[in-house]
């Protein structure tokens, strides 16, 4: 069986995907059951979809804003109705279309009523929805109204995808950072909804003379300033490094995370998060908020939840991490990244494209 992977930009479905390795992990464990993935074209032209047919079962489609967003709304209007059109089309010509929904929305939002229509819009047309926790399925099914055919799949972790054989010693030796310091690290996109201006803010407050705050920032194209803003701050913080980038390497993660005692994301508003389930893969405790599928993903054991709408919730969740057993934690937080296994999340999504039937 082949199936039509909307992915990122490329063909390569390998760990040397220069990219989130979210669909390389899923293509190889898909590739045990028989199933071969295919990159998809955000053009999804009629034209397309006919000279694929003959190769390709299946439409996986993930991020929908791809096919329609534009810097004018009559566009982008123009472009999901396009888009719409020829999902319906694929359908005449029998492919079967699936939809991870990773987010509600997507994060930059210039035309709000427009994200709301495409989304609700997959929901009528997609044979099959995936949604990564309960809550993401109750939250379709309010939105959009779909209840059947909705399976709850997780994000499958990344040991697999990111070296890890720093010691902590050498990573803490390389940045410059106190080998008997505490550690609370930050890695992922540098955008607001991520919260590290909330982060920043908390822990130069709070800070204890043995603590430390490590930034690791993608900077993003929309904003690469914000960014920017706390390297330049850093420089000046003795506690507190950061680095930005517009692409670190896959070997580059573990010269942060390794450094780090406990992870720190403060998000302002998220459904899944790869940043905690990368945290998680190399045995970080994580703090998060309360939110989306953050308290399936993260128990007592493996984090610190805490309330995104009580002022002092952060602080107090970074308190707590001061009291806990972070070594327990630790190995708690590998053991749950381990649960999140590749093969038995492609074993339950492969139903899916095969007849619909679910597991």
């Amino acid at each position: 069986m082949n199936v039509r992977f909307f992915w990122e930009v490329g063909d390569d479905f390998t760990l040397a995907h220069r990219g989130n390795p979210y669909g390389p992990l899923l293509a190889i464990a898909m590739a045990k059951l028989g199933i071969q993935y295919q990159p998809g074209s955000y053009d999804f032209t009629r034209k397309w979809l006919d000279e694929t047919r003959e190769s390709s079962d299946v439409l996986h489609i993930n991020w929908l804003h791809h096919f329609y967003k534009a810097d004018h709304l009559s566009t982008s209007i123009r472009n999901l109705k396009r888009f719409t059109n020829n999902l319906t089309y694929a359908q005449s010509l029998g492919y079967r279309i699936v939809w991870t929904l990773h987010n509600l929305y997507p994060h930059e939002r210039p035309f709000p009523e427009i994200d709301h229509d495409a989304q609700a819009t997959m929901c009528q047309v997609a044979d099959e929805v995936v949604a990564h926790c309960q809550y993401a399925a109750d939250r379709c099914a309010e939105l959009f109204y779909r209840t059947e055919r909705l399976t709850v799949v997780p994000h499958g972790n990344y040991i697999n995808a990111y070296p890890n054989e720093l010691s902590k010693a050498d990573a803490r030796t390389a940045l410059g950072i106190p080998q008997d310091a505490r550690v609370f690290v930050f890695s992922g996109n540098a955008r607001p909804y991520k919260g590290i201006d909330r982060l920043v803010e908390t822990f130069r407050k709070i800070a204890q003379p043995d603590e430390h705050l490590l930034l690791m920032m993608r900077h993003s194209r929309f904003n690469p300033q914000y960014a920017l803003d706390y390297v330049e701050l850093a420089q000046g913080t003795p506690n507190i490094t950061a680095v930005s980038s517009d692409f670190f390497e896959r070997e580059d993660f573990q010269s942060y995370l390794c450094a780090g005692d406990v992870a720190v994301l403060p998000f302002v508003d998220v459904l899944t998060s790869g940043s905690s389930i990368l945290a998680l893969s190399f045995g970080l405790p994580v703090v998060l908020p309360r939110l989306g599928c953050l308290p399936e993903v993260v128990g007592d054991n493996e984090g610190f939840l805490f309330d995104p709408h009580n002022p002092a919730g952060l602080d107090q969740a970074l308190q707590a991490a001061r009291q806990a057993d972070l070594t327990a934690m630790s190995d708690a937080a590998i053991r749950r990244a381990r649960e999140l296994d590749w093969d038995s999340i492609a074993q339950t999504i492969a139903p899916l494209y095969r007849s619909g039937e679910q597991p």
